[in-house]
């Protein structure tokens, strides 16, 4: 992925993250747009879950541009949310992502429509490599 992309992104992250509640606002967002996620969440610690979101996503982001490290963390959140493990239906990564940008969006005050489009690449390609592993691979 072009580096300028994954630039703007990394930059919006950390220019997000100046509001200390960005990831409370993402999880009451997403339970907001998609009830049935608050049931995935009963028996979760949510400030330890804002903790590993957090670093998830920074590896997300680095994920697109082929980070070692990001790999092999975007492989074990693949493996921990599979169709195996935390059975994560694939659908609910597109919940996910709108309510993500959109406590972005809020969050950055630099935020644009260019800069939307920049997130979305950008967390679709981890978010396509987690979906992958939702699964069986054929043949197995």
């Amino acid at each position: 992925m072009d580096k300028a992309v994954v630039d703007a992104v990394k930059q919006s992250f950390g220019r997000a993250l100046i509001n200390k509640d960005l990831m409370k606002d993402f999880y009451d967002r997403l339970m907001s747009d998609n009830p049935a996620v608050g049931k995935m969440f009963a028996r979760t610690d949510l400030e330890k879950q804002k903790e590993i979101l957090k670093m998830s996503l920074s590896m997300a982001i680095l994920f697109s541009q082929d980070n070692v490290v990001a790999k092999h963390a975007m492989d074990k959140v693949r493996e921990s949310h599979s169709q195996a493990n935390l059975n994560i239906k694939p659908e609910f990564y597109t919940v996910w992502l709108n309510s993500l940008v959109s406590v972005v969006a809020v969050s950055d005050p630099e935020f644009s429509s260019e800069l939307e489009q920049h997130w979305r690449l950008a967390i679709g390609q981890a978010i396509n490599h987690i979906k992958s592993g939702y699964l069986p691979e054929p043949g197995s």
